[in-house]
């Protein structure tokens, strides 16, 4: 885990930990909410894994239903609408309870990229949804990355190359972490940049070169040479990189010039992971 700056610290930090499992093993694993009459009753924990274990059969039920040309486009259409409908519902049952109990809804709501709701045909239902999300329920606002701007500013594009090469990076490294996490689990054989931030860092301005050093780790497994790729080339002025650690006859050497290189594209990236991210992110 990262290291704390103090010990008394650390042991809060660990405490907090400790209590945000107890509490979380707590509520979804009593029967206190489970139906009187309910012969055989279920904790939340468990309905929860039947419910997504159940979704995910139906899916792949209906995957294969449409993949099979024995069946008509209206068969095809009625295997689709059962999961449609319990889309529905399930959204429906979130609005019920959010309109109800607002507070941890909103809180939800402010980490997220996105909340499940029922999209409108309408287009002035359209606009009361998007207020009710964005006022009420403040999407986005406490997401790691800066998705919600503030009053006059602007916020990042993800149709920019560098910004959506850095999102798919940060989606690789929390990939990358968990696999190297399942096949090393004590950290026996390798050490991995990736597997440490994935696991132990939450995505803050305040962890942004720990995170920074992370993508890079990942997009030398995609890109070994981005010095040679022509994108990433366009990030970095390569007139400067040869003015540094010129040799005596004004040459500057392959191995230096390739490292003059990295070091400006990953500093480049640098820059716009900067100013991806959120001042008002929280620890998950």
């Amino acid at each position: 885990m990262a290291k704390c700056e103090t010990k008394t610290q650390c042991e809060v930090d660990v405490e907090d930990e400790h209590k945000r499992f107890m509490d979380r093993y707590a509520v979804l694993c009593t029967n206190d909410f489970s139906d009187p009459g309910d012969p055989s009753p279920k904790p939340m924990a468990a309905l929860e894994g039947e419910a997504s274990r159940d979704i995910e059969e139906l899916t792949e039920q209906i995957h294969r239903c449409c993949s099979d040309k024995k069946w008509t486009s209206y068969q095809k259409r009625v295997a689709c609408e059962q999961l449609v409908t319990l889309a529905v519902l399930s959204t429906q049952s979130i609005g019920l309870l959010a309109k109800e109990f607002p507070e941890p809804f909103r809180e939800i709501a402010e980490e997220l990229p996105e909340f499940p709701c029922l999209f409108p045909a309408h287009a002035e239902q359209l606009r009361s949804l998007q207020k009710i999300m964005w006022d009420e329920f403040k999407l986005g606002k406490r997401h790691p990355l800066k998705l919600r701007a503030a009053p006059g500013r602007k916020t990042f594009s993800p149709k920019t190359w560098a910004n959506k090469l850095l999102l798919d990076l940060i989606q690789l490294v929390y990939a990358v972490g968990l696999e190297v996490h399942e096949r090393d689990p004590g950290e026996k054989y390798y050490v991995s940049t990736a597997r440490e931030v994935a696991l132990h860092v939450p995505l803050t301005p305040q962890n942004g070169k720990r995170w920074l050093d992370a993508i890079w780790e990942v997009l030398l497994l995609q890109i070994p040479n981005p010095e040679t790729n022509a994108r990433l080339r366009q990030l970095v002025e390569r007139p400067s990189l040869r003015a540094k650690r010129m040799r005596r006859d004004g040459t500057v050497g392959e191995k230096t010039q390739a490292h003059n290189s990295r070091a400006s594209i990953k500093a480049k990236l640098g820059e716009y992971f900067a100013r991806m991210l959120n001042d008002s992110t929280v620890h998950k």
